[in-house]
């Protein structure tokens, strides 16, 4: 088997590249190289899970997931990806919210 692409949304590659040189980025960096290597191993995490209304947005696209990776300061941050063929698309990869934070902003 082979390593999967790696295609990132503008915005989640501008993130990363953000990041790359704290501890976070090297969390990050090893979360995208399981994914790369084997998307059904990370699917399989029991942290990981469906993006339900992501899917309903997109409609007919396959699967959307999010993987979460434990952030130094103790949140944690969301890799939030699809995979296409040999293609794992990562379309946001930033801090996730907590509810807290969320129902705070509304």
């Amino acid at each position: 088997m082979t390593a999967r692409l790696l295609d990132f949304a503008p915005a989640a590659w501008q993130e990363y590249q953000r990041v790359r040189a704290v501890e976070i980025g090297s969390r990050l960096r090893h979360a995208l190289e399981r994914l790369a290597d084997d998307p059904a191993l990370v699917r399989a995490d029991p942290r990981s899970g469906r993006c339900l209304i992501i899917e309903k947005q997109l409609r007919q696209a396959p699967p959307v997931w999010a993987l979460p990776v434990d952030g130094p300061d103790g949140g944690y941050w969301l890799v939030v990806w699809r995979e296409i063929a040999q293609v794992i698309e990562i379309g946001y990869l930033g801090t996730a919210r907590s509810t807290q934070e969320a129902a705070a902003e509304d």
